[in-house]
């Protein structure tokens, strides 16, 4: 099995924690939905609508998804590069789950 890419790997290292990089791959997974933090919360089996909330803050705050004045989010990345970067994630995580959850860890 080849190594995951340098980018990935460095991009890995940028994500605050697993219910975040989850998040984020909900939001990849489903690019058309318009998502609350209620909704992201018992998805990702969070027990706080505030910490969802969080981060939906953060997820819109760097520039992965777009957020409305009302809390409501859709996948929306920045740029192509970084939408390009979201799915080899997404693609990686089906097969090295452990791998990369320690890698979030790890930061």
């Amino acid at each position: 099995m080849k190594e995951i890419s340098p980018d990935l790997r460095s991009f890995v290292l940028t994500l605050p924690s697993v219910p975040f990089l989850e998040a984020l791959l909900l939001l990849h997974g489903a690019p058309g939905t318009i998502w609350t933090a209620e909704a992201i919360a018992q998805r990702l089996y969070l027990q706080s609508v505030a910490r969802a909330d969080a981060i939906v803050r953060e997820l819109a705050a760097r520039g992965f998804c777009a957020c409305t004045a009302d809390g409501l989010l859709i996948y929306r990345p920045a740029d192509d590069a970084l939408h390009a970067l979201i799915a080899e994630l997404a693609r990686e995580y089906q097969q090295r789950l452990i791998e990369i959850t320690q890698l979030v860890h790890a930061r």
